[in-house]
């Protein structure tokens, strides 16, 4: 584990590098994993999640520098020992846990009052559709605080599923293709210099009845 005290002493150094003679850096206890920043002519200071307090000192070495280049604008990727390491099996498995407890919109649960999201997950398997992933956690939103009808953690791989579809009215199909909307995102994996589109929107259609499930939705003021 990467002390705080470690923490600060490697930001400090790759700032040093970059002229930065004034750098600190903390942990914080984010949902997702983030770094924020602030900073000023020669100073710099670093909120960084305490997901990665477990990361080896190469990756969080690597994320340093990456950082203070961000920052003077020489590049603008992020180091693959941070990709290699966030995107392994362990680090999900590990992490969930505490996302999900930080997660304070979800019901942690599949069961909602008219719809169960594991009888939508064993229709989607059985039509092929995705990969049996145990990992993959599903749950309901405790509120609906937008039109979208769900979201996801790649990293964690936790799907939400918005309580708009916990409605006896919503036909199975729908609530199917929006779970499938984001299996394909959990399962495309974590990119973070893509642009989010592409692979996962060719995999939908493949969906059976996904122009009309989409046709419900727009009817219904809703969206993927």
């Amino acid at each position: 584990m990467i002390s705080e005290e470690r923490l600060n002493a490697l930001f400090s150094e790759a700032g040093k590098e970059l002229g930065y003679d004034n750098v600190q850096a903390e942990y914080m206890a984010f949902k997702d994993i983030k770094v924020r920043w602030q900073r000023s002519y020669r100073w710099a200071n670093f909120k960084v999640s305490d997901y990665l307090s477990e990361a080896p000192e190469t990756v969080m070495k690597a994320l340093c520098n990456s950082l203070f280049t961000k920052i003077v604008g020489q590049d603008d990727s992020y180091p693959h020992e941070l990709r290699d390491w966030v995107t392994a099996p362990e680090f999900a498995s590990s992490n969930q846990p505490v996302y999900l407890k930080r997660s304070r919109n979800l019901t942690k649960s599949t069961a909602g009052e008219h719809k169960d999201l594991e009888d939508s997950r064993r229709r989607l398997l059985e039509a092929g559709l995705i990969d049996d992933d145990p990992a993959v956690y599903l749950s309901w939103s405790k509120e609906a605080s937008s039109r979208k009808t769900g979201s996801c953690s790649m990293l964690m791989k936790v799907i939400s599923i918005s309580k708009h579809l916990d409605r006896p009215e919503v036909p199975d199909h729908v609530l199917d293709l929006c779970l499938y909307d984001q299996f394909c995102n959990v399962q495309r994996g974590f990119d973070p210099d893509g642009d989010g589109g592409g692979e996962d929107e060719g995999r939908g259609r493949g969906f059976p009845q996904a122009d009309e499930a989409k046709e419900w939705l727009l009817r219904s003021d809703l969206m993927m």
